[in-house]
C-alpha cells in the first residue's frame, strides 16, 4: 500500500484502541485508515469518499495469517496524506477520499459526522502529509 498515516502522539488511554473484525485474506499495513465494512463491527482499508471512518490500524496484518481481529487507534495526532487535487485547511475537518487519503470535508460530509476523519492542524496542498487531530 501507500500513504499510510504515521501516528505521532497517542491521546486518551494509549490512543483509545478499539478492536474490529478483519478479513483473514487481506493484508493491512500499519497506519492504514480503516473504515466500517459490514456488521457486526467489521473493518477494512479506506477506499472512497463516503466511507465511515473507524480509526487507524495499530499494527500490520499479513494476508492469510489467521488473524481476524485488529485494534485501531481512535484518538491521536497523526501525519495523514491529502489526496491529489485535494487539500486541508488549518482547523477544518477532513474526510476519507481514497485509499489512505483525505480531503477537506464539505457541509454534507460534516453533517454525517461519521465521515469526518480528523481536524487538520495545518494548511496543506495536494498530495502532502500533515498533522491532524483524530478523535473518533
Amino acid at each position: 500500500m501507500a500513504n499510510e498515516a504515521t501516528i505521532t502522539t497517542l491521546l486518551g488511554k494509549y490512543g483509545n484502541p478499539v478492536e474490529y473484525t478483519v478479513a483473514d485474506g487481506t493484508a493491512i499495513p500499519k497506519g492504514s485508515l480503516m473504515v466500517m465494512d459490514s456488521s457486526p463491527q467489521t473493518a477494512k482499508i479506506s477506499a472512497a469518499a463516503g466511507d465511515f471512518f473507524v480509526g487507524i490500524a495499530n499494527s500490520e496484518k499479513k494476508a492469510n495469517d489467521g488473524k481476524t481481529k485488529m485494534a485501531v487507534i481512535t484518538k491521536c495526532i497523526a501525519e495523514i496524506t491529502t489526496k491529489g487535487g485535494g487539500s486541508a485547511v488549518l482547523g477544518a475537518p477532513v474526510h476519507i477520499d481514497g485509499v489512505n487519503l483525505v480531503d477537506v470535508a464539505t457541509d454534507d460530509t460534516c453533517a454525517g459526522a461519521t465521515l469526518v476523519v480528523a481536524q487538520s492542524l495545518e494548511t496543506l496542498g495536494a498530495s502532502v502529509k500533515g498533522a491532524m487531530f483524530v478523535n473518533v
